[in-house]
């Protein structure tokens, strides 16, 4: 574990933006299409070196991968693991139908 008696470290948690290309390739496979999962890791790389690179250039102590490499945790939980997907419908609230006006 780092740490310091002389000043607060700095860290880092959550996304951080992803390139376009990258981008484009996520939205892609979240709406099923097709998409070379060669090229999903290359670019997954690259932008994790790149988000990595800005953290140190900015002084961050101890930096993370900003997600670069899962398009949104829920869709890439869905990917991992089974059990995910379909539709579902959710109880109505309780403070919603006591109150309508909160719709």
């Amino acid at each position: 574990m780092q740490r310091s008696d002389h000043r607060i470290l700095t860290t880092h948690t959550g996304s951080l933006p992803r390139p376009p290309e990258l981008t484009r390739l996520y939205v892609r496979r979240a709406r099923g299409e097709a998409v070379d999962p060669a090229e999903l890791d290359r670019l997954g790389k690259a932008a994790l070196r790149r988000v990595i690179g800005k953290q140190i250039e900015s002084g961050v102590d101890i930096g993370n991968n900003g997600e670069q490499q899962r398009e949104a945790f829920f869709l890439y939980v869905r990917h991992r693991m089974s059990g995910f997907g379909g539709s579902w419908k959710r109880w109505p609230r309780g403070d919603v139908q006591r109150y309508p006006i909160l719709k």
